[in-house]
C-alpha cells in the first residue's frame, strides 16, 4: 500500500520595487499573500447519484457479465455530485491508465518544462581530437533518448573535438536504484518492448529496431537490424505475401536463442517499408552496440569495450545533452501507452523528491504525497512501478475520477489533458467510433490486461457538458463492449 506523505505549501513572497531619495531609502513593507488555488468549482447543477442504468444491466446480462466485475465513476464537472456510481469504491487493477496517476503526478513535481540530461565524461586526456583513455556517458532517466537523439549527441561530441577513444565506453547506470528484475516474469514475453525494464541511460527503449523491406523480386523479406549484435546471426524465415497490409504483419515471431534470433511469420507487400522493435540484451549493451556504431558512421574511431561503472571525482564533464521535455512526452506515455517511459517519469520523481539514486520506494511516497495534497484518499490503492504493467497495482475509479477532477482545476490542465489519446482520432484509440459522433469529443486513457479493461478521462457530451469518466472491469470476460455501451451511454447525458 502506498506509504503517505504530506507537502507542506510555502508562502508566495513578492517584494515591491524600492524607491530611493537622495538622502535615505524608503523600505516598503513585503506583502503576503495566501498561496494560490485551483480554478473554481462552478457546481450549476444539483445531481442525483444513481447506479448502473436499466439498459447497461440488460446489457450485462445478455453478454454474462457479472456486475460485481465492474467499477464505474461518471461526474459532471459542473454537478455537485456524481452522475454515476457503481462499485466506485472498490479497489481494482487499472491497468494502463495508472499511467494517468503518473504523468500528472511527474507534471505536478517536475513541470511540463522539465528536462533529463545525459551526460558525456572524459577519464584521460583529450588531444588534437584524441582522447588516451575513457568516455563515460552516464545517464538521469531520460524515457525518450530515441535514435535520433542518441545520434545528434554524439555528433555533438565530434563538433566539440573529440574524435578518437582509445580506451572503452563506460556506461553510468547509477542514477537508478532498482532491485534485479525478470523480464519474463510478468508474461514470458521478455524481447517485447512492453516489458523492457527501467535504466537511467536508455537507448531507444532498450531495444533493437529491424527494418522489414519487401523485396518483390526476389519474393522475400529483406531484414536490416540495428544496431548489430556482435556474433548474432539473424534466422529470417519471414514469408512475403502480396496484397494488403494488416496488424498481424507488424507483428512476427521474434525469439533469440543463443547466438540465433528468429523471424517468423508474414509480411505483406502493401506494408513498405516498416519496422519492429525487440529487447535482445541488457540496457548497457544495447547502448553501447548503439554507441559503437553511431560512432563509426559518423567517422569517429572507437575499438574499446563496454565497462559499467560511475562517474570519479577526477573525471572531467565534456557535453550535456538535454531531452524533450516532460510536457512533451507524457504524450508518448499516454497516447501510445509507453510502459517503459511511464516507469521513467516514475523513478525520476522519486529522485526529485527523496533525492538521488532514484528507488521505486521514494517514488511511491512522491506520488502519495501529490494525491493527498489534491485530497485523494489513498485508502486501498498500490502502486507497484507507475506504469500499470502489474498484477498488484489496485485504484478504484473514484479515486481515478477523483484524480481527474483535482486535473481539471488545475494549471497544467491543459498539457494533461492533451496528452491523452483522442478519441476516434489518435493513439490507442485511433479507431474506437471512429466515423461516429463520438469521434474527437473524449481526451482518454485506456488500459488492458489479460483480465483488465479500462478507460479514464473526459467526454464533452451531446449536450455540451464535460464528464469525467472512470471504467474499470475486472475478469475473465474483460473487453471494450461494455465500456463502449457505458461511453454512448455516457455521450446522451
Amino acid at each position: 500500500m502506498l506509504k503517505t506523505v504530506f507537502l507542506s505549501g510555502l508562502l508566495s513572497l513578492f517584494t515591491c520595487s524600492a524607491v530611493f531619495a537622495a538622502d535615505a531609502p524608503v523600505v516598503l513593507p513585503i506583502p503576503v499573500t495566501a498561496p494560490p488555488q485551483p480554478a473554481e468549482l462552478t457546481l450549476i447543477r444539483q445531481q442525483h447519484t444513481t447506479g448502473l442504468p436499466d439498459e447497461i444491466r440488460e446489457w450485462m446480462q445478455q453478454n454474462a457479465i457479472p456486475e460485481a466485475n465492474l467499477s464505474a465513476y461518471i461526474r459532471d464537472l459542473n454537478a455537485n455530485g456524481p452522475l454515476l456510481a457503481h462499485n466506485d469504491s472498490v479497489p481494482r487493477n487499472p491497468a494502463s491508465t495508472m499511467k494517468l496517476v503518473t504523468t500528472w503526478a511527474a507534471l505536478k513535481l517536475l513541470g511540463p518544462a522539465y528536462t533529463w540530461k545525459t551526460e558525456s565524461w572524459l577519464r584521460g586526456e583529450l588531444k588534437d581530437g584524441v582522447l588516451t583513455g575513457d568516455l563515460i556517458l552516464k545517464g538521469y532517466g531520460d524515457p525518450f533518448l530515441t535514435d535520433e537523439a542518441f545520434r545528434e549527441m554524439l555528433h555533438d561530441l565530434q563538433l566539440k573535438g573529440l574524435k578518437e577513444i582509445r580506451g572503452n565506453l563506460v556506461v553510468d547506470n547509477s542514477y537508478f536504484n532498482l532491485p534485479p528484475q525478470d523480464p519474463a516474469a510478468f508474461d514470458g514475453e521478455p524481447s517485447k518492448v512492453y516489458n523492457a525494464p527501467p535504466s537511467a541511460l536508455m537507448y531507444n527503449f532498450q531495444a533493437v529496431r529491424f527494418l522489414l523491406e519487401p523485396d518483390a523480386l526476389n519474393k522475400r523479406v529483406k531484414v536490416t537490424p540495428f544496431p548489430t549484435i556482435p556474433g548474432l546471426q539473424v534466422d529470417n524465415q519471414l514469408k512475403l505475401s502480396v496484397g494488403g497490409c494488416n496488424k498481424a504483419h507488424y507483428k512476427p515471431g521474434v525469439r533469440r536463442e543463443g547466438n540465433v534470433v528468429k523471424l517468423v511469420g508474414s509480411y505483406a507487400t502493401g506494408c513498405g517499408q516498416n519496422f519492429i522493435l525487440r529487447v535482445l540484451s541488457s540496457p548497457e549493451e544495447n547502448v553501447f552496440h548503439a554507441f559503437r556504431d553511431v560512432w563509426h558512421s559518423q567517422g569517429g574511431i572507437f575499438n574499446g569495450q563496454l565497462q559499467t561503472g560511475a562517474v570519479q571525482q577526477d573525471d572531467v564533464r565534456f557535453h550535456t545533452h538535454e531531452s524533450r521535455t516532460l510536457g512533451e512526452q507524457i504524450r508518448f506515455v499516454n497516447k501510445w501507452s509507453n510502459n517503459v517511459m511511464a516507469r521513467h517519469l516514475f523513478l525520476t520523481t522519486g529522485a526529485r523528491s527523496g533525492g538521488e539514486p532514484a528507488t521505486l520506494e521514494k517514488a511511491r511516497v512522491a506520488m502519495s504525497g501529490v494525491l493527498e495534497q489534491a485530497g485523494i484518499n489513498l485508502d486501498g490503492m498500490v502502486v507497484e512501478n507507475g506504469s500499470g504493467l502489474s498484477r498488484q497495482e489496485r485504484i478504484s475509479t473514484r479515486q481515478l475520477g477523483q484524480l481527474l477532477e483535482a486535473a481539471w482545476r488545475d494549471p497544467y490542465m491543459p498539457e494533461f489533458m492533451a496528452s491523452m489519446p483522442l478519441l476516434g482520432e489518435d493513439g490507442t484509440l485511433a479507431q474506437r467510433f471512429d466515423g461516429t459522433e463520438l469521434r474527437g469529443r473524449s481526451h482518454m486513457k485506456t488500459g488492458t490486461l489479460k483480465d483488465s479493461s479500462a478507460i479514464a478521462g473526459y467526454m464533452l457530451t451531446r449536450s455540451g457538458k464535460r464528464l469525467v469518466i472512470a471504467l474499470v472491469h475486472n475478469g475473465s470476460e474483460a473487453g471494450h463492449g461494455l465500456q463502449d455501451a457505458l461511453l454512448k451511454w455516457a455521450f446522451e447525458q
